[in-house]
């Protein structure tokens, strides 16, 4: 039964909190609520007729990427060789 009660908390609590912003603190807020009602309920009763809905997450669409004339231009520019003392400085200020 504990397990039940448990298991349909926290179906509950997802389905809603999937739906709605919550800050840690009233999340577990809502965890207590629900599972204090549920198990507030005698043997079966707290069992729902059918299991409730999961969503299914949203499959991606593919996207072609297009790149810009000027994107490629900055692309093509030389820049300082690899060896090159002002590259050196460049790439130590950017490690941090």
């Amino acid at each position: 039964m504990a397990s039940e009660v448990l298991n349909l908390t926290a179906q509950i609590v997802m389905a809603h909190a999937s739906m709605t912003e919550l800050s840690p603190r009233e999340l577990l807020q809502e965890i207590k609520e629900v599972y204090s009602v549920l198990a507030s309920f005698p043997g079966e009763a707290a069992a729902p007729a059918a299991p409730a809905p999961v969503a299914r997450p949203r499959k991606t669409r593919a996207r072609k990427m297009v790149e810009s004339a000027e994107a490629k231009a900055i692309e093509n520019e030389e820049g300082p060789a690899v060896g090159d003392p002002e590259y050196m400085d460049f790439m130590s200020s950017r490690e941090g």
